[in-house]
């Protein structure tokens, strides 16, 4: 049974890996491979070195607001554990459907800091459902840049909407498993069924572990809304700074609207972490402003590659914690409620 599903997901990943290669197949060939290659290749090294080290300041911050929800919760954790934790799960989700590998990040949290599970997950959760309403909030308000080309382009008001539906519906989805009681009562009268209940018991007193531990990190919103505020304009930048290295001169401000569009995409399951959604959107709206799909292909080509090439960071801790350790998500819920975790 378990071989059987096993394989399953492997030929799931493999049909979506293919159908996003066949995706961006299409865009090469609509852009023309051989311009597209072409201005790769005297892409400005300044500019991209530039925008790459504004991808790992963006996932700096990310790394930041997770250490300002477990201070606020009152543990000792080191800023160093939650970047490696972050860029970790950051690399796993560039290799998952709809980004679902980010939540390896948790538990890599926990072996790193020995902070209990549930507050890595609440420190994870509430930093993305901040980090949703920020991009849903900017994705709305693009509307005014992009009222130009909408009015004659009807199909890039469904891009608009989309993106605002995809991150307005995972942010409040993110808000009802931190503080609404509903999710743990259901849990609870799901468990009253005798083949329901032997699965979710063990987990009952760390959901309302969870849940107590989120409302507790309400104090740290103000900060956390700064942080991830700081990660949208600074991941809004680099995209900028990448297109001006293959020459495309934009407004910088609408990068801003433009990357929380487009990065609204990697959420969809169609393919690993949105492999060629993202950059057929990301051509399609430059293009909208009158670059070439040459040019506009090539950026999202720049912010892919980079995006993920700097995820690398999180390796090492995967490799040194070991995946085993990491995917280890039933510990011996008596003893780990037992003790106080290095709690400060």
């Amino acid at each position: 049974m378990k071989r059987a599903r096993d394989a399953g997901k492997t030929v799931l990943l493999i049909s979506q890996l293919a159908l996003g290669l066949l995706i961006l197949a299409v865009l090469l060939q609509q852009a023309n491979l051989e311009a597209t290659l072409q201005v790769l290749l005297y892409a400005d090294a300044r500019y991209v070195l530039a925008a790459s080290c504004l991808v790992v300041a963006a996932s700096t911050m990310i790394a930041l607001s997770f250490y300002i929800i477990l201070s606020s919760l009152k543990y000792r954790v080191g800023l160093s554990s939650c970047i490696q934790a972050n860029f970790a799960g950051q690399l796993a989700s560039d290799l998952t459907p709809g980004r679902a590998g980010y939540f390896i990040t948790p538990f890599v949290m926990k072996a790193l800091s020995e902070v209990p599970f549930e507050t890595c997950l609440v420190a994870t959760v509430l930093s993305g459902m901040v980090d949703f309403l920020i991009r849903a909030f900017l994705a709305l308000i693009s509307i005014a840049y992009l009222m130009g080309p909408v009015e004659s382009i009807s199909g890039v008001q469904w891009i608009v909407f989309l993106s605002a539906f995809i991150l307005a519906t995972s942010a409040l989805a993110f808000a009802a498993i931190l503080w609404s009681d509903k999710p743990r009562k259901l849990v609870v009268r799901l468990s009253s069924f005798r083949i329901i209940g032997s699965l979710l018991n063990p987990y009952l007193a760390r959901i309302e572990s969870f849940q107590k531990e989120g409302v507790k990190a309400k104090r740290a919103l103000g900060p956390v809304v700064f942080a991830m505020f700081l990660t949208s304009l600074l991941d809004s930048f680099a995209l900028y700074f990448f297109s001006l290295s293959v020459g495309v001169e934009l407004s910088p401000a609408l990068f801003v609207f433009i990357y929380s569009l487009v990065s609204s995409f990697t959420y969809l399951p169609l393919t690993l972490a949105g492999l060629g959604v993202q950059e057929g959107v990301l051509a399609a709206l430059l293009n909208l402003f009158g670059i070439p799909l040459s040019q506009g292909v090539s950026v999202s080509l720049l912010f892919r590659f980079f995006y993920t090439v700097t995820d690398f960071i999180g390796l090492p801790s995967l490799l040194k914690i070991g995946l085993s350790k990491v995917f280890n998500k039933a510990p011996d819920t008596e003893s780990e409620y037992g003790k106080p975790w290095g709690k400060a």
